[in-house]
């Protein structure tokens, strides 16, 4: 099995991911900020998936190049994508290699031509065809044998799946178009070129929608981000506010209770000052009674001593 690091999850094999779990994670909910997050993700996820058909095509690319033309293999078919997370090198790589190794067809197509203007197919026996699941060869690879309309029927399955995502994104696709204008099983080369031109501008298409997702995913994450950050700014403020209301509220109570405690105070002085001058006030009326008796008995005495003086004069 062709293995291959996960674009999504970079510390994981592709083909490790469990996608059933994924998808039971990212569900849609309540929460409107949870559900932006599980469409960020999915469309990552999407991404990813995408990304390891890729590889393997340029894997199965390869294997069929070493099978049937190990001669053609140049130093650079045999770098390793594995760990290759960037998409459009991915693609970029897939596609040299799929124009690659048509273009080598091509030359032992026109080679063989020359070699044989008048070419007859020959026949061709159940033991051949079984033969030529084992074995390849230039003579035979441009006949309808068993490899190539396999390799037919896996460009026409993954077409299938690159149109599929095309309607998906509501994106215009020239494999639809070239499918529906094509009902033969097994197609000729130029066929097949036609498919590939159709199957290269679908890729770029893709290509280019995936990119320009993944920015405003990019600009998603970024205005989520802010978003968040002026929550927590915002939250903050309003602790500090609700903190300046709380001190002054109890500042506001210590005062009332200073206040109260102080009336209390001059209300206990007050009394006591009204006291004292009611026994002040007492003391006077006191005073004020001796003195009134004390001058009445000094004027009954005078008047009396008077008397007394005008009886001896």
């Amino acid at each position: 099995m062709y293995r291959c690091h996960s674009w999504k999850f970079p510390d994981k094999l592709a083909t490790d991911i469990d996608i059933k779990e994924l998808l039971e994670r990212y569900q849609h909910g309540k929460n409107e900020l949870d559900n932006q997050v599980s469409h960020i993700v999915l469309f990552e996820i999407i991404i990813d998936r995408l990304l390891l058909v890729v590889h393997g095509s340029w894997h199965f690319l390869y294997e069929i190049q070493a099978k049937l033309l190990p001669n053609t293999i140049d130093s650079a078919s045999t770098v390793n994508l594995q760990t290759s997370l960037s998409i459009g090198l991915v693609v970029k790589k897939y596609w040299n290699k799929l124009l690659h190794l048509f273009s080598i067809l091509q030359q032992h197509e026109t080679s063989r031509k020359r070699s044989n203007p008048t070419p007859s197919l020959p026949v061709r026996s159940k033991s051949t065809v079984a033969s030529e699941k084992q074995c390849q060869t230039i003579e035979t690879s441009f006949g309808p044998c068993s490899s190539c309309l396999k390799y037919q029927e896996y460009v026409q399955n993954s077409s299938e799946s690159m149109i599929n995502l095309c309607h998906l994104y509501n994106l215009p696709s020239s494999l639809a178009h070239h499918r529906c204008s094509t009902s033969t099983t097994c197609e000729s080369f130029n066929d097949m070129s036609h498919w590939i031109d159709s199957q290269s501008k679908d890729f770029d298409r893709l290509s280019k929608h995936l990119e320009y997702l993944h920015s405003t995913l990019n600009k998603t994450k970024q205005d989520l981000d802010s978003s968040e950050y002026n929550s927590k700014q915002l939250n903050e403020t309003n602790h500090h506010l609700q903190q300046i209301i709380h001190n002054e509220k109890e500042s506001k109570k210590k005062l009332e209770e200073l206040h109260e405690q102080k009336l209390i105070e001059i209300k206990k002085d007050n009394d006591q000052y009204q006291w004292n001058l009611n026994e002040q006030l007492k003391l006077l009326t006191t005073q004020k009674s001796n003195l009134e008796q004390r001058l009445k008995e000094i004027t009954e005495e005078s008047t009396s001593r008077g008397e007394q003086i005008e009886k001896l004069g």
